[in-house]
């Protein structure tokens, strides 16, 4: 799995290239509403030789969007983000992906 230091260095030149005033959004699953299941991924993915990795909310927000200004709701589960209706919608585990958007200064 990857350590994030090379996804790191892709975001910071992708930001480097966009002029003050762009949006980025980004997403990224994690493992924090279903361990078991999560862990079980991390093995599959490891033995298919597949790179990938799983962060909390706290780390995936740090690397997508150190230093720009973070549109509301924020980082939140992706199901959560501007739900255009009060429907049902699947639980954390479900998911399990984060996603957010943010302007650059």
């Amino acid at each position: 799995m990857s350590d994030g230091v090379e996804w790191g260095v892709h975001v910071c030149t992708l930001l480097a290239a966009l002029p003050s005033g762009s949006y980025i959004a980004a997403t990224h699953t994690t493992g924090e509403h279903d361990p078991d299941g999560w862990a079980a991924v991390r093995v599959a993915y490891s033995s298919a030789r597949i790179a990938g990795q799983v962060r909390d909310s706290g780390d995936f927000a740090r690397m997508a969007f150190g230093g720009l200004e973070l549109i509301p709701p924020g980082v939140v589960l992706v199901s959560e983000w501007r739900p255009e209706d009060d429907g049902p919608r699947p639980s954390a585990a479900e998911v399990s992906c984060y996603g957010g958007v943010a302007r650059k200064p």
